[in-house]
């Protein structure tokens, strides 16, 4: 039908079983490893930037007492839940203190790339679940991968 209509030559037809490769759906695949690799990451840069967060605070107001994030823990893992709670209290205090740079540069960052990176690989680990891998496009298949 499709050398019929003109839309196929089939001067360059191959019948000897070469694969060749669209780039369309080429990362349709998701990595168990990693997506827990980089869900680590992602829970150690928000560690850090909350302990920057802490230090500053501490140096800004000695007057108002112990007002540190410990609703995070240290060994506790850092869920989506946790983190948007944690962006609320910080939201609050700035906006008692508004030209609080450091603190609106976190809030910031938090809220706009730290947040919804950890809501998809929590997304990611549901679909999962025991698997090592899925398709994006189908969550329930397994894929075949071709090698290079």
């Amino acid at each position: 039908f499709l050398a019929e209509e003109k839309y196929v030559k089939l001067e360059h037809y191959f019948v000897d079983g070469t694969k060749i490769e669209a780039n369309a759906n080429r990362y349709t695949f998701v990595w168990g490893k990693a997506v827990v690799k980089h869900k680590a990451k992602l829970q150690e840069k928000v560690k850090t930037l909350f302990a920057t967060i802490e230090e500053t605070e501490k140096q800004e107001e000695r007057e108002h007492g112990n007002q540190d994030l410990g609703e995070l823990g240290e060994a506790a893992e850092i869920t989506s839940e946790k983190l948007e709670t944690a962006v609320k209290k910080l939201e609050e205090r700035l906006q008692e203190k508004p030209k609080d740079k450091p603190l609106k540069k976190a809030v910031r960052a938090l809220r706009k790339e730290l947040l919804p990176r950890l809501q998809k690989y929590e997304e990611h680990q549901t679909v999962l679940g025991d698997r090592n891998s899925y398709s994006k496009t189908d969550k329930d298949a397994t894929f075949m991968r071709m090698k290079e």
